[in-house]
């Protein structure tokens, strides 16, 4: 089974099957095949004993092959947006809705901060499915030169999906911010990421995180400082593949204060389920070691 045929065949066939059997069969086909899965989970286990030593053998062993059955599942979200939340699809629990419905209400533009934390997308997907809509920013998807072929085009569904269901716009950074900042003056809500990361990024800030100082870009507080909007911070917590819970907080008027809030509870987050972040790929871009005499946690 090629990486071309799950793609483009296997994933959004699996789409049409009834129930939530399709997330389950996604973990058990995955997205690496053979040689490819199981260099990736020694690696994953080998980064994950790195950063938590305390932990055992097993808990990195089990940690390694959660966080593919989750990015698999993920997958399996991006060709079925429509059914989760509904019959027939995985469940979302929504706790905080009445913290962007106050906003909706006060027609306040709002900026609607994840993390790539577990199945992210399952959050702005259930707001839209009580009325509430948004529009994503997100890194340049499909003009990266990184991607081949199929790719681009399961994320090109990927794209249309989501927008279909959430009812906005889906904007990538190289076109531009305008519409953004508008949009924000204008009461949209719109989706952007805290920990998105590439090496280009300028204007960075760190963060204390797991023992050592965290790199992000500043553009949402510069964002949410230029528009004069608040931000709101969503995260996703699975329980399995059929249940989905989704954590609405209010966060600090001052943008500053509102991402080091968001990183804060990214760290407690990533204690409590190593497996369910998407960056340790870019560890060693994003994170720092502690100052000489200081430990790592």
């Amino acid at each position: 089974m090629t990486r071309d045929w799950l793609l483009d065949w296997v994933f959004p066939s699996l789409a049409h099957i009834p129930t939530t059997l399709p997330w389950w069969l996604a973990a058990k086909i995955g997205r690496e095949r053979g040689a490819e899965r199981r260099h990736l989970l020694r690696w994953l286990e080998s980064r994950f004993a790195q950063i938590f030593p305390q932990a055992s053998s097993s808990d990195h062993a089990h940690w390694a092959r959660a966080h593919l059955d989750m990015l698999a599942q993920e997958m399996m979200d991006a060709m079925a947006f429509h059914r989760l939340g509904r019959p027939g699809g995985p469940s979302i629990d929504v706790a905080g809705l009445g913290h962007v419905q106050r906003l909706r209400e006060q027609g306040q533009g709002f900026i609607l901060v994840l993390n790539h934390f577990d199945r992210q997308l399952a959050a702005p997907v259930a707001l839209a499915q009580q009325g509430i809509h948004t529009h994503v920013l997100t890194m340049p998807v499909l003009d990266n030169p990184e991607l081949d072929d199929a790719h681009r085009r399961f994320l090109l569904r990927k794209v249309r999906g989501y927008a279909e269901v959430t009812g906005g716009n889906w904007r990538t950074t190289n076109e531009g911010l305008a519409p953004v900042l508008e949009g924000l003056r204008a009461g949209q809500g719109w989706v952007i990421w805290a920990d998105a990361w590439q090496p280009g990024f300028k204007r960075l800030r760190q963060h204390p995180f797991l023992g050592g100082r965290l790199t992000l870009t500043t553009g949402i507080e510069r964002m949410a400082r230029f528009t004069n909007v608040p931000l709101l911070y969503a995260a996703t917590y699975s329980g399995g593949f059929g249940r989905l819970r989704v954590a609405v907080e209010p966060l600090p008027p001052e943008p500053q204060l509102a991402i080091d809030a968001v990183v804060a509870r990214l760290e407690r987050d990533v204690r409590e389920r190593p497996w369910a972040w998407w960056c340790w790929g870019q560890w060693d871009q994003m994170w720092s070691p502690p100052t000489e005499g200081g430990e790592l946690a």
